[in-house]
């Protein structure tokens, strides 16, 4: 396990300097004389809070996609998410405890895993896929998130992700170990003005060992750098995110997070950006358990959004980008009691 410090020390170090002038990234396409990178490690920095559900598809996921290692940074959960993770083939890299929902410490903490794990490896470059634990990311065209990766040119240090939020509209809405796209394809894609190409995520950042370093910011939505500015390719991967899962245990971590103790104090705190998203999802999880997709739309987050109703997932991209690799047999979920009897079907 890399040692804990504190938090942050040597990346604030990093960035201990004034904002550059000029876009932070900008978007291009692949040139015709591409040069990929002949050598690359691709890990993935993991961070998680009462995850135990979910986070072991997670890593099995990320490992799927190309991912070396996976290193988790663990808000000192007290559900078993460690050692899913931990079983599932992830590295604790830290764990730290927190009274509050602390996004900045949070990133400060992986952003210091991230370097030191860097410049420990020895290699010369290292892409780098920063994930919730509640994310599953994949690659263009049936690829993995590393054959992606090999095609792309030299020049580009980081890759945004098209964002898909899913949810539940069947029984059961999800079952630990499968992807839970087997069990949730109903979605709506999030975008945002962080790039020209409205992704509203950018997961992916390299390390180069004689690089400008690359520090992620909050929410993974953008990231800072000397080199300025960093440079993306137009094709992006695809991200599912899925905060909806079994509904009683996704109600009780919402209670954890979003429900005042006896002193009037809760986890998430109202007016933080970074918990915008949380107290949004409690205000409204009667609304998503029920399929109530009007009352869904009307408590959106900022940003652009695709149609005014969830879609099936087949129906959000072109065909050709549909299919996401699975560590099993896609038929084992059907076996074991995927979902069946949806609520509602969209139109």
């Amino acid at each position: 396990m890399i040692g804990r410090r504190t938090a942050g020390r040597a990346l604030r170090r990093l960035g201990a300097r004034p904002k550059l002038p000029g876009p932070w990234i900008v978007t291009e396409e692949e040139p015709p004389d591409c040069t990929p990178l002949e050598e690359f490690r691709l890990f993935a920095i993991l961070g998680a809070w009462m995850e135990g559900d979910v986070v072991e598809a997670n890593v099995k996921n990320a490992m799927l996609q190309g991912c070396e290692r996976v290193f988790l940074v663990d808000n000192d959960s007290s559900d078993d998410t460690v050692a899913a993770a931990l079983d599932a083939g992830a590295e604790l890299a830290d764990v730290f405890s927190t009274d509050e929902y602390d996004e900045t410490l949070r990133l400060d903490i992986m952003n210091r895993v991230v370097h030191e794990a860097s410049v420990g490896d020895g290699a010369e470059h290292i892409w780098w896929l920063w994930l919730d634990a509640d994310e599953f990311p994949h690659g263009p065209a049936g690829l993995t998130v590393r054959q992606h990766l090999e095609r792309l040119d030299r020049r580009f240090r980081i890759v945004g992700a098209r964002y898909f939020n899913h949810y539940p509209d069947r029984s059961p809405a999800y079952r630990s170990g499968f992807h839970p796209l087997d069990f949730q394809p109903l979605c709506e894609e999030h975008r945002l003005r962080t790039c020209r190409e409205l992704h509203r995520k950018h997961p992916l950042q390299r390390f180069d060992r004689n690089g400008s370093p690359i520090v992620c910011g909050r929410g993974f939505h953008a990231a800072e750098s000397d080199e300025r500015p960093l440079r993306e390719p137009a094709a992006p991967i695809f991200l599912h995110h899925f905060p909806y899962r079994e509904e009683q245990l996704t109600r009780r971590r919402l209670d954890l997070l979003c429900r005042a103790d006896a002193s009037g104090s809760t986890r998430a705190r109202d007016g933080d950006d970074a918990s915008e998203g949380i107290l949004l999802r409690y205000r409204t999880l009667d609304a998503v358990y029920a399929g109530d997709w009007d009352a869904v739309a009307e408590n959106r987050l900022a940003g652009d959004f695709g149609p005014e109703h969830p879609i099936p997932w087949e129906q959000a991209v072109a065909p050709e980008d549909v299919d996401a690799a699975r560590w099993y047999p896609t038929e084992a979920s059907l076996r074991t009691g995927a979902p069946e009897s949806p609520r509602s079907a969209a139109e």
